[in-house]
């Protein structure tokens, strides 16, 4: 047989493989569109081309499938190197208890010392404070009842009161509630006017209004004596006087709606009414 001869027929493909099929799909199936007289080559060029790319798809897929299965391996041995399961069992008629535990916190035992250290402190310093005050109230109850004792000499011969101890309308605005902290003693101007209790002239001052000419005694135990809207001032500061010395003359100096003697008396620089000591 001459090996020139052309083989009747198509030689059969040895190539199994996928791509190859689908090519040879696609060519079959293009023959089968010509040979049937169609022509219509469109049909057949379009589903080479779907096949073509069925193909690529197939070999992309089966590449993936090693990297993904090395990937879950790797995951589950690290899983199973981080986690060891543990076996949880409860009996069947074990009851569920949801009772709210209360937790209190204490203070740790050094705080709690300072604090009671400083509370301590605290305290005594208000039991100082508390006995300092009942003391010096004691000491003027007691100056008080000293001077009611022995009383204070007259600062006039004749005492005519004009206006008492107490609240009063003033006499110059003629305001209602105004505090009055003396006695007022009405006589002429110029009536000699004399220390009620012995002791140091602290003050002598003058003033066109309020008290006028004044005059101020310091004597013991916390009291104090004042003499206002004066004539004229016969004493000087730091002067020792004695009870019944003449220190001033009365007058209407300052504030003042005619000829008197504002006559005061303090202890411990509160005021208090003339007349318990006269």
């Amino acid at each position: 047989m001459n090996n020139k001869t052309p083989m009747r027929g198509r030689r059969r493909s040895t190539d199994t493989s996928l791509l190859a099929t689908v090519r040879g799909n696609g060519t079959e199936g293009r023959r089968r569109a010509d040979d049937n007289g169609t022509g219509h080559s469109f049909f057949a060029t379009r589903s080479q081309k779907f096949g073509i790319a069925l193909a690529t798809t197939g070999i992309l897929a089966l590449a993936a499938v090693p990297t993904a299965q090395a990937g879950a391996e790797q995951l589950g041995t690290t899983q199973a190197a981080s986690v060891s399961p543990a076996a949880v069992t409860a009996p069947e008629d074990a009851a569920a208890d949801f009772t709210r535990v209360e937790v209190s916190s204490k203070p740790a035992p050094e705080k709690t010392g300072m604090e009671a250290a400083a509370a301590s402190v605290k305290d005594e310093a208000k039991s100082e404070a508390a006995a300092k005050k009942a003391e010096e109230a004691k000491a003027k109850k007691a100056a008080e009842q000293k001077a009611s004792n022995e009383g204070l000499v007259s600062p006039v011969q004749e005492m005519v009161t004009s206006s008492g101890f107490g609240y009063r309308i003033n006499p110059v605005t003629g305001a209602a509630g105004e505090f009055h902290n003396g006695l007022d003693f009405a006589l002429e101007c110029g009536t000699p006017v004399t220390a009620a209790a012995a002791g140091t002239v602290e003050e002598t001052s003058s003033s066109a209004g309020g008290y006028g000419n004044r005059v101020v005694i310091k004597h013991a135990d916390g009291m104090t004596t004042t003499y206002n809207h004066l004539q004229s001032i016969g004493v000087s500061q730091g002067a020792k006087v004695s009870a019944g010395d003449n220190i001033a003359s009365l007058g209407t100096t300052g504030n003042s709606t005619g000829c008197h003697l504002h006559f005061e008396v303090q202890i411990d620089g509160d005021d208090v009414d003339p007349a318990k000591y006269l």
